[in-house]
């Protein structure tokens, strides 16, 4: 029972910090504009307060916040993709809320994303038991895909059993 709470404790803060750095975009239209690092710091330690997580778990979904916003952008403005076509799958099965979040954070025009590029290119893999937001992760072991409605736990390979997956952008 505990761990099905924690996991669920997990999924919630990692949702509450795409909707806090969101916020802080929005804030910082109005005022200066804070640094990508900032804004995403400002929301693990929100996030931190409010689910009660150790520094290792607000740590931990600060980098997928990190990994996500950077493949967004990626997808969306080096390769000319919509923000269906990272996520990998029907728009109309994900809420409409957590798109607009994300899609809104990941827009290059208020973000300064190069601060941090080399940091998620370097740590552009995820693991089993890491959470996740909506998408596909693809096995790096074997390929199989991994389809995520919204945000989860990250299981092990249905095919193969491994641990290491990485963000499919089709």
């Amino acid at each position: 029972m505990t761990i099905k709470s924690d996991s669920e404790k997990l999924i919630k803060a990692f949702d509450h910090m795409v909707e806090e750095v969101n916020q802080s975009i929005h804030r910082a239209e109005e005022a200066l504009k804070p640094g990508v690092e900032e804004m995403v710091n400002n929301a693990e330690k929100l996030a931190r307060d409010l689910y009660t997580l150790t520094q290792e778990e607000s740590a931990s979904l600060a980098k997928t916040l990190k990994q996500d916003m950077h493949k967004a952008n990626e997808a969306m403005n080096q390769q000319g993709k919509e923000l269906k076509d990272w996520l990998s799958f029907d728009l109309a099965i994900v809420e409409d809320k957590f798109i607009d979040l994300i899609a809104q954070a990941a827009d290059k025009t208020w973000l300064d994303f190069r601060a941090f590029e080399s940091e998620t290119q370097q740590a552009s893999s995820y693991h089993t038991g890491e959470i996740c937001s909506a998408g596909t992760l693809a096995c790096s072991h074997c390929g199989k895909h991994l389809h995520f409605k919204k945000t989860s736990h990250i299981p092990p390979c249905a095919g193969c059993h491994h641990s290491e997956f990485h963000r499919v952008v089709s």
